[in-house]
């Protein structure tokens, strides 16, 4: 430990601030949070480091979880929120769920009641007894913390399981009086990054069996985006000149113009017969789940985490492995066993082009994701909310880099894509983010528009408007004979709603006018609403 390490422990503070200036040691410039009786210590310590921490208060605790998780995913580093007990960490159970699926850094900050009323049913203000056990299945570790000497190591063990093996979220809570008592507890380093690496002798199979394809594919999921992983995944293709196919939260493994590149599945079979075709198939940070592999499949299963490998397909070769640090072992195995292979451009481009005809077929979404396509800009984050547009863009919206291809994965969250967007604008201020939503999903979050306004943040958010909950009308009218029931819905004026907060709003009825309002709206200083009215929409499945 240095001098100034000993030096910012040896001056006596109170809790409060030493969990504050641990979160600054561990990199935390952000904090999404909504105030209450139980935290307002810590937020008296965040007011005095203001120059180092900014406190963002949302309108829903719902909001805080989402906001730090999309922070979290475009950046690479952890996001932090901050809730009270009881109703607040209910509350924000949804955003810290849908980050846990994601496989998302969040640290959750909660209060609780005072120490001495902790598990005893007294009925005080937020009482929830066990808070723990609320959160213990959405996180990776769950604290809670009474003596204030211990709040920068617990701070600290918090980035740490954060900064290892699969990222997921983790949650820390403090009473009242822990952050108020004085402590001269020590701060500790930043937790460092570690990326485990593969056992070599599975290296080396994994490297005989690719070395030997004629027809390699691979299977990226979003594992690759926490490692950082897309490089070497598309280096390694290139050199296979292998196919890749990305789940959703694996999109931008690779840049989906490359002609190695077979596009995304989602609930669909269109690419069953290129992975039945391959006679190796490398699956990279992803559980498989809903992929339809052959029994002779030779597969070669790399995660970090080994829960996940063999779960949906039992492997060849199974490699526990950060995503990053594995694969670059095998391109570099590879290479000593090889020469690069020969081009499969023309074949895997007629595999590609035999898919986006069936998609492309299928309107009037296909003309709604171009249209999304040619007005976002390159680098425009895309958060994507469960909706009938939102589906289509899953499969026909190409992205071309990592971190831009926000959803909720297996979670399926309805109305997450406004708030996450949000999240998402204040770590990359400098890149346009798009929310893609439906009416229904909007309204869970569109009282958000107001901290979007408060702060500043830019987002553009695109509601395709069919007064529905869509997905569920579209399975009554197609399975439950046309009965429909809790489905439809009556909307307020969005355009009129959306400015009463002091957001720009438009409403467009057109393909052409969407691209030109999205490319208008990625350049306005304020929060973006575009309403589309849209038909009942069939499925992209």
């Amino acid at each position: 430990m240095d001098t100034q390490e000993r030096a910012a422990g040896d001056e006596p503070r109170i809790g409060g601030t030493a969990l504050v200036q641990q979160l600054v040691r561990e990199g935390v410039e952000v904090v999404f949070g909504l105030p209450g009786v139980h935290l307002m210590t810590i937020l008296d310590s965040f007011h005095a480091g203001a120059d180092a921490v900014r406190f963002i208060t949302t309108r829903h605790e719902q909001a805080t979880g989402f906001m730090a998780d999309g922070y979290a995913r475009v950046t690479g580093r952890p996001g932090t929120s901050l809730v009270v007990p009881g109703p607040g960490v209910y509350n924000a159970g949804t955003g810290i769920a849908t980050a846990y699926a994601a496989s998302s850094p969040v640290l959750q900050l909660a209060g609780q009641v005072n120490v001495a009323g902790i598990g005893l049913g007294n009925s005080l203000a937020h009482e929830v007894h066990d808070q723990l056990d609320l959160v213990r299945p959405i996180t990776k570790r769950a604290e809670r913390v009474t003596d204030a000497d211990q709040l920068p190591r617990a701070v600290h063990d918090a980035f740490v399981a954060m900064r290892s093996g699969r990222p997921r979220p983790t949650h820390l809570e403090v009473p009242p009086e822990t952050l108020a008592a004085p402590t001269s507890a020590p701060l500790l380093p930043a937790a460092e990054q570690r990326c485990a690496a593969a056992d070599p002798d599975l290296v080396v199979q994994a490297a005989q069996l690719l070395a030997a394809a004629t027809t390699p594919l691979i299977i990226a999921g979003g594992g690759i985006h926490p490692s950082d992983a897309a490089e070497v995944l598309t280096e390694l293709a290139g050199f296979l000149q292998a196919g890749v196919i990305t789940t959703r939260e694996g999109k931008g493994a690779i840049d989906e113009r490359s002609p190695l590149s077979l596009g995304t599945v989602f609930v669909q079979r269109r690419l069953d017969p290129a992975i039945a075709a391959a006679d190796v198939i490398l699956a990279v940070g992803t559980r498989l789940q809903g992929f339809t592999m052959p029994a002779s499949t030779t597969l070669i299963h790399l995660d970090a985490d080994a829960g996940e490998i063999g779960r949906f397909a039992s492997p060849t070769v199974a490699i526990e492995a950060d995503a990053r640090t594995g694969l670059q072992q095998v391109l570099d195995a590879v290479r000593g066993r090889r020469d690069p292979a020969p081009s499969r451009a023309d074949e895997l481009r007629r595999i590609r082009a035999g898919v986006d005809a069936q998609l492309d077929a299928i309107e009037p979404q296909a003309s709604i994701v171009r249209a999304l396509r040619d007005g976002a800009p390159e680098d425009a984050v895309m958060v994507i909310d469960a909706t009938m547009v939102g589906y289509m863009c899953h499969l026909r919206f190409p992205v071309s880099g990592p971190r831009s291809w926000l959803t909720s994965s297996y979670m399926g969250t309805l109305g997450f894509a406004t708030n996450m967007a949000i999240g998402a604008k204040v770590g990359v201020p400098d890149r346009p983010v798009i929310s893609v939503n439906g009416d229904g999903g909007f309204f869970f979050a569109s009282n958000e528009l107001a901290t979007a306004v408060q702060y500043g943040i830019s987002t553009v958010n695109v509601v395709f408007n069919d007064s529905a909950y869509g997905n569920t009308h579209l399975d009554q009218r197609q399975h439950y004979g046309g009965r429909i029931l809790g489905t439809e819905l009556r909307n307020p004026d969005i355009v009129a709603y959306a400015e009463s907060f002091g957001a720009a709003a438009v409403r467009v009825t057109t393909p052409d006018a969407l691209a030109g309002a999205v490319r208008e709206a990625c350049t306005d200083p304020r929060p973006t609403v575009i309403e589309m009215p849209v038909p009942r929409l069939s499925s992209a499945f």
